[in-house]
């Protein structure tokens, strides 16, 4: 009895090792393409693929500027009408003043690989919570510069749609002005960092996306996607969900933060197909 004992601490010691190699050196660098088709009853024109991406973290451990082009390679080969940038283009929290040569070196060449995107109807993007902590104007400026359209509390009519670009809901002061921007019979696109933001929705939203949560980042069996910095929590961690009638999409997003692991909670690229509903 003993010796069986043992031998299934071994296997169990061997398992948690292989979990933590798989968690700290595999998953974070791993992409997964996600494919959402949205019918939406106040869409009206052909289906519009919509590519979301989020939370890339530049300069993090598996994030080096090498990886965004990469990515943005991966992006036009998706042939996205719409490429939606949901933030949090940095990593780390220490403003931009108290870093290395090296290390804004690094974020500079990680966001002018953005240049790259290709999109019929364009690139834009929305300002996360560590932009804001290193230099929200500086990130804006520079994702300016490199062919995005930064929202902030504004919206922008393309064919058929409204892009609402809502503020970060822990470093500014995100609001529902940008709908006033819209045009009547547009259907309405709302892109935040945080789902926290989603609380300024208006019912007549037809799709809401946002990142930040990481998917919880740790998904472990039977406890789930505790970690997300939201006040919404699990409820709102990840995919596409329903809230008050609006559908809403969260994605786990590219890089990583705190902790440089990710489990079962795969970097991402979201591509939402939205269709009539008919």
């Amino acid at each position: 009895m003993k010796v069986r004992f043992f031998y299934i601490f071994l296997s169990l010691c061997a398992l948690s090792l292989a979990c933590l190699f798989y968690g700290f050196f595999v998953e974070p660098k791993r992409l997964v393409v996600r494919e959402v088709s949205l019918p939406a009853p106040s869409y009206q024109g052909p289906p519009l693929r919509l590519v979301l991406l989020s939370d890339l973290h530049i300069g993090g451990r598996h994030v080096p500027a090498s990886r965004i082009a990469t990515l943005t390679t991966t992006v036009n080969r998706l042939e996205p009408d719409v490429v939606l940038l949901a933030g949090d283009y940095v990593d780390g929290s220490l403003p931009r003043s108290n870093r290395s040569l090296v290390q804004n070196n690094a974020i500079e060449e990680g966001v002018e690989a953005l240049a790259g995107l290709k999109a019929s109807h364009g690139t834009y993007a929305v300002i996360g919570n560590h932009d804001n902590w290193y230099d929200g104007a500086w990130i804006r400026n520079q994702l300016e510069e490199n062919g995005a359209t930064v929202l902030a509390n504004e919206g922008v009519n393309l064919p058929e749609i409204c892009l609402i670009g809502m503020s970060d809901f822990d470093t500014d002061y995100p609001s529902s002005a940008g709908y006033q921007d819209c045009k009547l019979n547009h259907a309405k696109i709302v892109l935040t960092h945080s789902p926290d933001a989603f609380r300024f929705l208006r019912t007549d939203t037809t799709l809401a996306v946002a990142g930040h949560t990481h998917g919880g980042q740790i998904n472990l069996p039977l406890i789930g996607r505790r970690v997300t910095s939201t006040e919404a929590g699990k409820p709102l961690a990840y995919g596409l969900k329903e809230l008050g009638g609006v559908p809403v999409y969260v994605t786990s997003g590219i890089g990583t933060s705190l902790l440089p692991a990710r489990f079962r909670a795969p970097p991402e690229i979201v591509v939402i197909t939205l269709t009539e509903a008919n």
